[in-house]
């Protein structure tokens, strides 16, 4: 299930924010793909830092993050993405949200495309 800010959250994070989008997912392991789904509702989160961290949360809206879930979390140098951890490949959605509320992504979609 999806959890929600916590206290130390709450200082340390600028802005939440929420989005709702329907994707194709794809679970892989270095075996090849394990699960496929089409057309699952995911809600992402993306907590923007006041620092140098911000968060991300994404999971399905049917099952609450039961059959879909991942978190994280993003550093920042200034304004600039510099490191994710959490999730083998950030997801657009969240680098979007990123871009749109002044985030420098550039360097991160240039070496998640190679």
């Amino acid at each position: 299930m999806a959890s929600g800010l916590s206290t130390k959250n709450k200082t340390t994070m600028k802005k939440e924010i929420r989005k709702t989008v329907k994707q194709t997912l794809v679970m892989e392991n270095s075996f090849g793909t394990i699960r496929k789904e089409d057309d699952v509702e995911m809600e992402f989160i993306v907590r923007l830092p006041k620092n140098h961290y911000g968060s991300f949360e994404m999971f399905d809206t049917e099952t609450g993050g039961e059959n879909w879930y991942a978190e994280g979390g993003m550093w920042f140098t200034g304004n600039e993405l510099t490191d994710y951890d959490g999730v083998f490949s950030l997801s657009k959605v969240i680098l979007d949200i990123l871009k749109e509320n002044g985030y420098d992504v550039k360097e991160m979609e240039d070496i998640l495309a190679k």
